[in-house]
């Protein structure tokens, strides 16, 4: 008789998809984190090179 009951309920644990939706979700997630932070590091690096070619323009304007 437990037998049957522990079979049952190892079947309905394996059969249930609720899991594997939310690591779908993850990865997804993970996957657009990954991307924004790229991106913000790509535009980082461009901001610097426009600040430090701002301030040597300025820097040579000044008497």
């Amino acid at each position: 008789m437990k037998t049957a009951k522990i079979t049952d309920r190892l079947i309905a644990f394996l059969s249930e998809q609720d899991g594997v939706t939310s690591i779908e979700y993850a990865l997804l997630a993970a996957l657009v984190f990954g991307a924004i932070v790229i991106s913000v590091d790509a535009l980082g690096e461009a901001l610097n090179v426009l600040y430090d070619d701002v301030a040597a323009k300025v820097a040579d304007a000044a008497p």
